[in-house]
């Protein structure tokens, strides 16, 4: 777990976090999109920006935005080569889309090992009406996804087009 909350500071320091800390709602303002955590995750503040904190420390969460010229490609390219750097042995799964509350959600859900052992990676791309491409990476020890699915299906419900 350790190699996963390196990740989130690369990912934190590469993606430029937009997501106000320590809040009820979180707004990803480049892109137009709110959602709520559930109370029992802790927002994780440092100089590179916001994460949260699953309740058994096995999962992170990062919201980010990308650059609005990189468009979708160069949104999964930063991504992924933000996460082969600390995961290893990465497998992901074919891409599907979704409409989660009138944004549109690119989904990638894949494997890895973090310090030898077994870890999942989940990347969503985000396309609401704001300039900028939302994008929401977890990533934790395997089963940790299975683990907090109450709070993952909560998190997913919540998103919705920032007012």
């Amino acid at each position: 777990m350790k190699k996963l909350f390196a990740l989130a500071a690369v990912l934190a320091l590469a993606l430029l976090v937009s997501a106000s800390a320590f809040a009820g709602t979180f707004t990803l303002p480049k892109a137009g999109i709110d959602f709520t955590l559930p109370d029992s995750w802790q927002p994780s503040d440092s100089k590179l920006g916001t994460m949260f904190v699953s309740p058994g420390s096995d999962m992170v969460i990062f919201f980010g935005e990308t650059n609005s010229e990189a468009g979708l490609d160069g949104a999964m390219e930063l991504v992924e080569q933000v996460v082969s750097e600390v995961l290893t042995d990465i497998e992901l799964g074919e891409d599907t889309e979704h409409d989660i509350n009138g944004i549109q959600v690119f989904a990638l859900e894949g494997t890895g090992k973090s310090d030898g052992a077994n870890a999942f990676v989940s990347i969503s791309i985000l396309n609401a009406e704001g300039d900028s491409l939302g994008i929401m990476v977890s990533f934790g020890d395997e089963g940790a996804d299975q683990k907090n699915a109450a709070d993952l299906q909560a998190l997913v419900g919540s998103l919705k087009i920032a007012q």
